[in-house]
């Protein structure tokens, strides 16, 4: 017998697959111990941190931006001012969203170890949205890039977990890779006991969907020292629906330094 996770996303599902102490294939020690060094810990945990964020994002970001915030080069705080001042724009940002109707969500992430310090926000839509970050951050440049879920969350998620790797590890006040706000959801996989000996090394794929690039993993825990696999699968997008928020006009642009962005990373536009 092994645990199966499985996560149920819009337009994606994730798998995860492992024996146990107590679910186990015929044959298999109980009670296996492991010492795992130092490095195989962090590789651990860091990876969890990123699987976490990521399921993160596809739950409650199907339609939203990565933001920069960037401080002037004269002008740069310390941190704990730097804190100070995202912690302030984000309580503006929620006050004047709220005028509009919108609930504010995000995920944040500091960072400032071997670059100038700037801070990564994962936030929702809305329609002033541009004009209204303009407004409330003047310490520097705000950019955007469109959000595509269904697209390279799992190397945003990564990137994120990554930037916060040296801070994370050496400041002492730093407790958290990222902070959010208090009304995103949180992924809850369903969890099925397989009476089986064995999983397949090569999962079988749903129809409507597809395996995700290098995202199956067939291995060894080196922390529980059990067999166990994962994988992704994307939902095959329906013909011209890609792009659908691609072709819509920027929304809300008004003054301020905020930098436009695509997905591909291309200046769109300047306001």
């Amino acid at each position: 017998m092994y645990i199966k996770k499985t996560y149920q996303f819009k337009n994606s599902i994730e798998v995860e697959k492992m024996y146990s102490a107590r679910y186990g294939k015929k044959g298999m020690k109980h009670n296996e111990k492991t010492n795992p060094s130092p490095e195989a810990m962090k590789k651990h945990n860091r990876k969890k941190c990123a699987d976490n964020l990521r399921r993160l994002i596809k739950l409650n970001f199907q339609d939203g931006w990565n933001m920069t915030l960037t401080y002037r080069k004269d002008d740069r705080p310390d941190r704990a001012l730097a804190k100070r001042y995202v912690n302030n724009f984000l309580r503006r940002m929620k006050y004047w969203l709220s005028k509009e109707g919108v609930e504010l969500k995000y995920i944040l992430v500091t960072e400032y170890e071997n670059k100038a310090i700037h801070h990564h926000i994962i936030i929702n839509d809305s329609p002033n949205l541009i004009k209204l970050v303009g407004k409330q951050w003047p310490h520097g440049q705000a950019n955007f890039t469109l959000l595509y879920v269904d697209d390279d969350v799992a190397t945003l998620a990564e990137y994120l977990i990554k930037e916060t790797d040296k801070t994370f590890r050496e400041d002492p006040d730093c407790k958290l890779r990222y902070t959010c706000s208090r009304n995103l959801e949180k992924p809850e996989p369903r969890v099925e006991i397989i009476k089986a000996n064995e999983f397949r090394k090569e999962p079988k794929i749903p129809r409507g969907y597809i395996l995700e690039a290098d995202s199956l993993v067939n291995g060894v825990s080196s922390v529980t020292g059990y067999e166990y696999q994962s994988y992704r699968l994307t939902k095959i997008p329906e013909k011209g629906k890609r792009n659908e928020r691609q072709k819509k006009p920027l929304r809300g642009h008004g003054s301020g330094e905020v930098s436009v962005l695509s997905p591909k990373g291309k200046t769109k536009n300047r306001v």
